[in-house]
Order: C-alpha cells, then sequence, then structure tokens
C-alpha cells in the first residue's frame, strides 16, 4: 500500500471578524490531518485559533478535538497537526499544534477568534491515508 495525500482548499482567503467554519469533510481511511492556517492581515490581539472538529454520527453535533493552540496574533502559515503516530506534542517551527490522536472520519475546522477585529486569512488541509 503506497501513502498518498489529498489537498483541501478550505477557506479561502478572506477577511473575517467573527467565528466561521469550514464545509465538513469525510475520509473514512485518514491517518492525519495537517492544517496551514495562513495569515496575511492582523489587525486584532484576541487572535485566531483552528478548532479541529469531530461528527457524532447520530446528532449530528460538532464537538472539539483540539485546542487551538496559542492564540495568533501574527501574519504567517502556522500549522496543526493530528494523527496517531506523531512524535511529539511540542511546538516546533511553524507547528502550533500536534495532537497524537487518530483523525475522525468526519471533521471540520472553526476559527474561533478572540475579539472581532479583522484578520485576513485562508486555511487549507492535507488529508494523510
Amino acid at each position: 500500500m503506497t501513502d498518498c495525500s489529498v489537498q483541501i482548499a478550505l477557506l479561502e482567503s478572506a477577511a473575517r471578524t467573527a467565528t466561521v467554519a469550514s464545509a465538513k469533510q469525510q475520509h473514512y481511511a485518514a491517518r492525519a490531518i495537517r492544517l496551514y492556517l495562513n495569515i496575511t492581515v492582523a489587525s486584532g490581539t484576541g487572535g485566531l485559533q483552528p478548532l479541529l472538529r469531530g461528527y457524532d454520527l447520530i446528532s449530528g453535533t460538532a464537538v472539539n478535538l483540539s485546542t487551538g493552540g496559542t492564540a495568533i496574533v501574527a501574519t504567517g502559515c502556522y500549522v496543526y497537526e493530528m494523527g496517531l503516530g506523531l512524535l511529539s506534542t511540542a511546538k516546533q517551527g511553524n507547528i502550533e499544534e500536534c495532537q497524537n490522536r487518530p483523525a475522525p472520519v468526519q471533521w471540520d475546522v472553526s476559527i474561533a477568534v478572540g475579539d472581532t477585529s479583522s484578520y485576513t486569512y485562508s486555511l487549507s488541509a492535507e488529508v494523510l491515508t
């Protein structure tokens, strides 16, 4: 079996002032999910935190599976990972959060905001199978 990766544009670049969630995704064979939060304009002090969420099959309720790490208030490209076998949960380079746990089958990402100031950002993902 060969490893492969699927790349997904979750949120196109836009200025936003409130919490927003990506569309729900579904991947039955995902080993890991890697998120790329690319902030190009940061005008506030509240910061952004991407929360990877899984879904309860029966009720459809979204639940947070990550903390979003430290709120990001500066421009740059930040990475968040979740998957079994990830070796470190410590911040390294541009990796802000690393969760060593199974990737959910159904998931989305909610970008939590700390205040109502404007941030321009995009969000993409790699799903490793």
